[in-house]
């Protein structure tokens, strides 16, 4: 293994982690969302009675599920991206990878994903990292 396949290699693992964490996340709070959905058409949960409380309630609602909706069809591209950056092909779609792990909308675990994500850019903004994608 030479010097540039070991320095991409690390990162690439990063983000492929920070992909099935993502997608697992995801996956978990759209579950709990239908069950949530089941438990107040059943009536075992009630809505807030204050309509201010209520607007709130369905703003946050859709906005966290929407969230994790993206996130669940973003975290695949992210996991083949970090799997062609470990092989040293597409380098396009590796550095789309590292840039949807960057951005908050697109990963419901951002605390993972953000760091990894540049620590991923920054490594295939290399010269030589360009130059081993080439091969």
């Amino acid at each position: 293994m030479n010097d540039v396949e070991q320095k991409v290699k690390l990162p690439a693992i990063g983000l492929l982690i920070a992909g099935i964490i993502n997608g697992a996340f995801a996956f978990l709070v759209l579950i709990a969302g239908v069950l949530r959905l089941v438990a107040y058409s059943k009536g075992l949960e009630k809505l807030p009675a204050d309509q201010a409380e209520r607007i709130g309630f369905y703003i946050g609602t859709v906005a966290g599920y929407g969230i994790a909706l993206i996130t669940l069809f973003v975290s695949p591209i992210i996991i083949y991206g970090a799997v062609q950056m470990m092989k040293g092909k597409k380098y396009k779609l590796s550095k789309a990878a590292a840039i949807l792990a960057i951005v908050p909308f697109t990963a419901c675990c951002m605390l993972v994903g953000a760091p990894l994500g540049i620590w991923a850019y920054i490594v295939l903004n290399q010269e030589d990292v360009r130059g081993y994608f080439r091969v």
